[in-house]
């Protein structure tokens, strides 16, 4: 055990800041051109000070934020990834992968009070280490997405266990499209539990740091406003109760031709906008990625241990461990980060309706892939 009076110590990796302040443990995410995006240094440097922090008397509470006012994080680096499928080393990938998704098991057992300072964008992966904290806290700057499908990929850093504790339609229509939630929408679907002024973040980080307790939040807290969200629940369960993504994707297009057609109202013309809108942005993305998302927010809703973390996220991994080898993520990755053209050329069309044994097959194979033996080829790693 570390003494208080041991002096202080910080971990030197430039792109994130790990110190311990006054009574806080400090973890500050440094790649603000990069949109604070995860690398594995940047994970391997954060588990570090957390097990070092875990027995450590001077930390009585972990603070993580990050540099900049854009984005808290935008999920992993999946050019990291990427670059180690293409280099042929999928067990190097997976390894990579299972690092974070340990991190964020962490996050959500620390024995202390981890308090993570959502502002700004949080997509993806940074969802996976701020929304599962004990204080996940949004700022009115914060805006949460899940835009995986877009390049392949599935919702995952627990993502399906967020899901499955929201209403089955809302959680539907944000795995397949990808649409922003605002810091409202994020408090009301519990990706976060507090909300606080952007102006008192430096303020507020002083005194989480002073008193090393998370309740000064509560001297910061503000109503949540309302989020765009609930006034469109009537279109988003019209739509996303439907049973797969070809017929989701059916009612969207039915919905913009019937409000479409009634032009002199301005009502009908929003909801046209928001059909269209919805599944313009739902076809970017991969058809496989899609079913296989649905499939994994059902799993975890209705699946074996609902809700559970650990297990939503040992069937995203065994997902992801799979969908590593498929074109569609070197399609996906083409598209958005290398070539840049957003035009990806994915192997099925969106009207292609997967047969149930075929996305079963999917979970069959994925219960192959051990999280705990990825954690322990991690530690050896």
């Amino acid at each position: 055990m570390v003494s208080r009076n041991a002096p202080a110590r910080s971990i030197e990796v430039p792109d994130v800041l790990i110190r311990i302040e006054g009574r806080a443990g400090r973890i500050t995410l440094n790649r603000p051109r990069a949109l604070n995006t995860l690398t594995g240094a940047m994970v391997a440097a954060m588990h570090t000070a957390l097990d070092a922090w875990a027995e450590d008397t001077r930390v009585a509470l972990v603070l993580i934020d990050a540099a900049g006012t854009r984005a808290f994080c935008a999920g992993g680096d999946i050019a990291e990834v990427h670059a180690l499928v293409a280099a042929g080393d999928l067990e190097a990938a997976r390894v990579h992968v299972a690092r974070e998704y340990r991190l964020d098991l962490k996050i959500a057992g620390y024995a202390k009070p981890v308090v993570a300072l959502m502002d700004g964008r949080v997509m993806g992966g940074g969802l996976g280490i701020s929304a599962h904290a004990r204080h996940p806290v949004a700022t009115d700057r914060t805006q949460a997405a899940l835009p995986e499908c877009a390049l392949g990929w599935v919702p995952d850093s627990g993502a399906s266990a967020l899901l499955a504790a929201m209403p089955e339609t809302v959680a539907t229509y944000l795995a397949l499209s990808g649409a922003q939630l605002s810091a409202g929408d994020a408090v009301g679907l519990g990706v976060a539990r507090h909300i606080v002024p952007a102006a008192a973040r430096d303020t507020l980080t002083q005194a989480l740091c002073d008193s090393g307790r998370a309740d000064e939040i509560a001297d910061f807290e503000c109503p949540p406003p309302p989020g765009p969200l609930a006034g469109r629940r009537a279109e988003i369960d019209a739509v996303f109760s439907a049973s797969t993504v070809a017929e989701c994707l059916d009612r969207l297009d039915a919905m913009a031709r019937e409000a479409g057609d009634d032009a002199g109202n301005g009502a009908a013309r929003e909801r046209a906008a928001w059909a269209s809108g919805t599944a313009r942005a739902i076809r970017r993305h991969a058809p496989l990625a899609l079913t296989l998302a649905l499939a994994l927010l059902r799993q975890g809703r209705c699946g074996p241990a609902p809700g559970d973390l650990r297990a939503a996220i040992a069937r995203e991994y065994g997902i992801v461990c799979q969908l590593l080898e498929t074109p569609d993520f070197k399609e996906g990755i083409r598209a958005l980060l290398i070539d840049r053209d957003r035009a990806p050329r994915w192997r099925q069309t969106h009207d292609h309706r997967f047969e149930e044994a075929e996305i079963d097959a999917w979970f069959t194979r994925g219960a192959g892939f051990s999280l705990s033996a990825a954690f322990s080829l991690a530690d050896e790693t």
